[in-house]
């Protein structure tokens, strides 16, 4: 900006402040609307530029490594310069001084200037004089912003004040980037426990499973080994859920169709001449815990088709109006067990009187008083309907965790 004496010209000056006012609520709406970082880099540099009526301006980063300022961005320079080009971070030199001192800079006549040197970037370009200010957010200082002139004249100190208000906005969003990538770099970091962690619960589970099986051929009893077969199937049960819950692409929001299908997919691989299909409807969404459970039951349910049943296996999941999620297993022969009959409900020995439905939104119970077994009349073999509400807390029961 062409110095303007306020005395001489005082409406001029006015209107010139309020312009620059103006562009520095322009650079915060600028840094609101999530641009690039280098974008919003380089757009200080241009604000400043017009703010204070130069050809030159420029973003410097400080790079401790080295103890230089690297141009991050900046305007009316030369190819080759934004991005590539340094300078010195002593105390004779402008931008140095500043970023060491925390104070701003005028030089408003480089080439008499007796307390810095004039950088060769500087001389190259013409510059006659400099003002600069230093970029800090609430960490180290990120650089320094500098504006520079071919023209004869003065910076004052208000134009300090303008090119401040400018470093003040970089400086919160220089303190977002870095939030930023701390964020990600935690979130990497949790990416590879969670990698970690699987690798060693699934190990763990091998060699439980493993050991069980040892003992199993080892028993003499046959009780005793049946009863180690069947701890044998619930731990590989178990296994078989991890793997399939832990090897999708996020664990905030499992796709229920997707996880599914997994899952039978590899229960009807132990079964080649039976056929387990699924059918659920789309955009059904689990949490890790929820996955967890149904996976849990509909295994269990399924093997217990595969062992008892006949005929193809089908799991149904639908999504109800009211937001529950009802589950059914059906298979196509086989006999009730025992005491139960044909197309009668009965009620499990721990299910509570009928009563309505939990509507808390936290807690999770069944929305009828019994998982009723029946058969269909049209010669569908035994199924059990296991209707669940919509929670955080899938399949828990009531307690002060799971409100």
């Amino acid at each position: 900006m062409t110095h303007i004496n306020p005395q001489a010209d005082p409406v001029s000056e006015i209107r010139v402040r309020l312009r620059q006012q103006e562009l520095i609520g322009e650079l915060g709406r600028f840094a609101l609307a999530e641009h690039d970082f280098d974008e919003l880099l380089a757009e200080a540099a241009r604000l400043a530029a017009e703010g204070l009526d130069t050809p030159l301006a420029k973003v410097m980063q400080y790079r401790p490594g080295e103890d230089t300022l690297l141009v991050r961005a900046g305007i009316g320079w030369r190819p080759g310069v934004v991005g590539v080009a340094r300078l010195g971070t002593d105390l004779a030199s402008p931008a140095g001084y500043a970023l060491k001192t925390g104070a701003p800079v005028i030089s408003n006549h480089l080439a008499g200037e007796t307390r810095f040197r004039t950088p060769a970037l500087m001389v190259e370009h013409g510059v006659r004089r400099a003002v600069n200010v230093v970029v800090r957010g609430q960490r180290e200082p990120f650089g320094v912003l500098e504006a520079d002139s071919r023209d004869p004249g003065d910076f004052s100190p208000r134009d300090v004040v303008f090119l401040e208000g400018l470093a003040n906005v970089l400086g919160l969003a220089v303190d977002r980037e870095a939030d930023r990538a701390a964020r990600d770099a935690a979130l990497r970091d949790k990416d590879l426990l969670m990698v970690e962690i699987h690798h060693r619960v699934r190990n763990s589970l091998f060699l439980v499973q493993s050991l069980l099986s040892l003992q199993a051929r080892a028993a003499t009893d046959a009780a005793v080994r049946t009863q180690l077969d069947e701890a044998v199937k619930r731990v590989a049960t178990v296994a078989a859920v991890h793997r399939r819950l832990y090897s999708g692409d996020t664990l905030g929001e499992i796709d229920a169709a997707d996880y599914l299908g997994a899952l039978l997919r590899d229960l009807g691989e132990q079964a080649p001449g039976r056929t387990v299909r699924l059918e659920a409807a789309a955009n059904i969404l689990w949490s890790a815990d929820r996955a967890t459970a149904c996976g849990l039951v509909v295994t269990e349910l399924v093997i217990n088709a595969l062992k008892y049943g006949a005929g193809t296996i089908t799991v149904q999941v639908e999504a109800e109006p009211d937001g529950a999620v009802r589950m059914a297993v059906e298979d196509e022969g086989g006999r009730p067990a025992a005491g139960l009959r044909p197309g009668r409900h009965h009620r499990p020995r721990h299910a509570h009187p009928a009563r309505p439905a939990a509507r808390r939104q936290h807690r999770v119970r069944p929305r009828g008083a019994a998982h009723p077994f029946r058969r269909d009349p049209a010669g569908l073999g035994p199924g059990a309907r296991l209707p669940w509400r919509r929670a955080r807390c899938s399949l828990a029961p009531a307690s002060p965790e799971c409100p």
